[in-house]
């Protein structure tokens, strides 16, 4: 049912604990870990971990954390290390992505992240437009952190959803 790549991230987590998730979620907020199946490996690790709240704490919190702290390194990295747009080419980042995301904060300001970070296919999109703009990091934390709790929230309910329709 799940990807092999799924599997072997839930193992992981199981074998390696939580430090791993947070990993994981840690490169996919800095927008290195794109093509890690984090949503995959979350809904995994709740399935193999268990689905009681004592249980589920863990585990969200690491990949919430994670994906913030990610996302707060390559917001440093912009914003203190100038880091320049067109070093984010090699990340596999198309310019004209990076302008529409430019468009959406300049309209919409913070807010614009924590929406974004609730998307699975534009999550992290608003963090170098916000880097590169006069918003705080503290403002940024916070909305970061604010719409990857709802965007984890979700994949634990999808989990719950899977664990109640297949019992396992």
């Amino acid at each position: 049912m799940l990807s092999l790549a799924a599997e072997l991230g839930a193992d992981f987590v199981v074998r390696y604990g939580l430090g791993v998730l947070f990993i994981v979620f840690a490169l996919e907020g800095a927008l290195v870990g794109k093509l890690i199946p984090t949503r995959a490996i979350l809904i995994a690790s709740v399935l193999v971990v268990g689905t009681s709240l004592f249980e589920l704490l863990p585990v969200a919190t690491a990949a919430i954390l994670g994906a913030t702290a990610g996302q707060l390194l390559l917001f440093g990295l912009v914003r203190y290390a100038g880091m320049a747009y067109d070093s984010l080419a090699t990340t596999g980042i198309k310019e004209r992505h990076l302008r529409r995301a430019e468009r959406w904060f300049d309209r919409w300001g913070l807010p614009a992240v924590a929406v974004s970070n609730i998307l699975p296919v534009a999550r992290g999109s608003m963090t170098i437009p916000a880097a590169a703009s006069r918003q705080s990091t503290v403002g940024f934390s916070v909305v970061s952190l604010a719409g990857t709790a709802v965007y984890v929230g979700a994949l634990v309910a999808v989990a719950e959803g899977i664990a109640i329709a297949l019992p396992i």
